[in-house]
């Protein structure tokens, strides 16, 4: 059973390194098999083709992400000490270099084929109304005023992403130096702390 699940995981990061290298239509199943030191009797048993990897590498993604929708509003916490609580959870996945590598393979095959880019689109839509839990249990709250949970949520992570995610992931710009970094934080949860507070 071990040794199945090491398999298992050594087609897995075969197939990251060969979609990150190749992109996916250049990738084949016989260079991931290679690759992980496998025959491709064994990968065919754990994937049935590139699209079903492809998957394993989405689900891993979402995976990542997972930790941003767990959050839940504290009407008892000042709202600025969450607010920095959830962009430090963002700005930590943008630090995590797997998570840049899988991002950037899903962006780029999203860019290639529409349709791949639908079937994202409704794969991501649990995580997009996952994202929103914090800012949608605020509003129930009475913290967020006449403002959308879904468009304060929207600003709010954009905001973040625009010099965490984006000018790593797309722009390849080094990571913001540590004290930049959080005054960057520090003055977007003040400014969004008091807009809702106003």
């Amino acid at each position: 059973m071990v040794r199945s699940i090491d398999k298992h995981n050594d087609v897995l990061c075969a197939a990251i390194t060969e979609f990150a290298q190749k992109g996916m239509v250049a990738t084949t199943m016989e260079a991931i098999a290679k690759r992980a030191n496998v025959s491709k009797r064994t990968l065919y048993k754990h994937y049935s083709s590139k699209d079903a990897l492809f998957d394993a590498v989405v689900s891993l993604l979402l995976a990542r992400i997972e930790s941003l929708c767990c959050v839940a509003y504290d009407a008892e916490l000042d709202i600025g000490v969450q607010l920095k609580q959830l962009a430090h959870l963002s700005v930590s996945l943008s630090a995590d270099q797997d998570y840049l590598r899988l991002s950037k393979i899903v962006i780029i095959e999203s860019m290639r084929s529409q349709s791949r880019a639908k079937k994202l689109d409704e794969q991501f839509k649990n995580c997009e109304v996952g994202l929103q839990v914090w800012f949608t249990q605020a509003k129930e709250a009475g913290a967020l005023g006449d403002y959308d949970p879904r468009f304060i949520a929207s600003l709010f992570f954009g905001g973040i992403k625009k010099l965490t995610f984006w000018d790593q992931a797309i722009r390849w710009q080094p990571a913001l130096p540590e004290d930049e970094l959080e005054q960057f934080i520090s003055q977007t949860c003040q400014l969004f702390s008091s807009g809702l507070k106003g």
